[in-house]
């Protein structure tokens, strides 16, 4: 059974887009879904920064064909993870055009591939948006934040990327529905603008938050659905 995968992506930096990724990925495995944690944000990775892991090989070794998937993904608190490299030489080292290549194989051995990628419109920020099944944007309620997003949501569609919908972050009820309304798309959820309430991934350090609860929803939202009996492979939930 193949998996499915979803890139996360935004047209600025700071809109949360790495704080989803990994608040969903970890929602998605409390559901009971093996998932997989990609750092596809190559010239800035923090993944490994906000989820506490320091292990090498990394993504970057595997893109630049010095090490194994298998040697590079890590597990931390049971959510797999392939973490980026923040060194110079290993970013002129890795090879962007890999990552197709890398997402079709965790797709073989994961149910759900989530892969949270660099802001702004780079040649490998755009690479995992054709390798993928589905992209979705994230985006605060900010003018200029949503202006960056419906860019990259138009690019992404140019490269024959499928977009699968909006998470709005910082804001309530109202502004995600109207980020949707300008963007044209679904909203996957929104993400309240709250004080800090836990570490990261804030599903973990505090449960019982509203924080908590719309990445939960978002995970909802992006989770396969079981097959039927007789059938080789799950539904996709979002994005068919």
């Amino acid at each position: 059974m193949r998996g499915h995968s979803y890139t996360f992506a935004g047209g600025k930096g700071g809109v949360g887009k790495t704080t989803t990724a990994v608040n969903v990925a970890t929602a998605l495995r409390d559901g009971g879904h093996e998932v997989v944690v990609v750092d596809a944000d190559l010239a800035m990775t923090n993944l490994g920064a906000v989820l506490g892991v320091d292990h090498e090989p990394t993504l970057h070794d595997v893109l630049a064909e010095a090490a194994s998937i298998d040697d590079a993904i890590t597990t931390v608190d049971g959510l797999s993870v392939l973490p980026g490299d923040p060194a110079i030489d290993r970013y002129e080292a890795a090879k962007p055009g890999n990552l197709r290549t890398v997402v079709e194989q965790l797709e073989r051995r994961f149910e759900v591939v989530l892969v949270d990628t660099g802001a702004g419109l780079t040649h490998e920020s755009m690479i995992p948006f054709a390798a993928c099944d589905a992209v979705v944007l994230v985006t605060t309620p900010d003018d200029t934040a949503v202006t960056d997003a419906k860019k990259t949501g138009r690019l992404a569609e140019k490269v024959d990327g499928n977009l699968a919908g909006v998470v709005a972050t910082r804001g309530d009820e109202t502004d995600g529905e109207n980020v949707a309304a300008q963007m044209g798309l679904p909203l996957l959820g929104t993400v309240p603008d709250a004080a800090v309430v836990g570490n990261e991934p804030v599903v973990e350090d505090a449960p019982d938050s509203n924080v908590a609860a719309a990445f939960r929803a978002i995970a909802d939202e992006l989770a396969p659905e079981p097959a039927e009996e007789g059938t080789p492979d799950a539904t996709v939930g979002v994005g068919d």
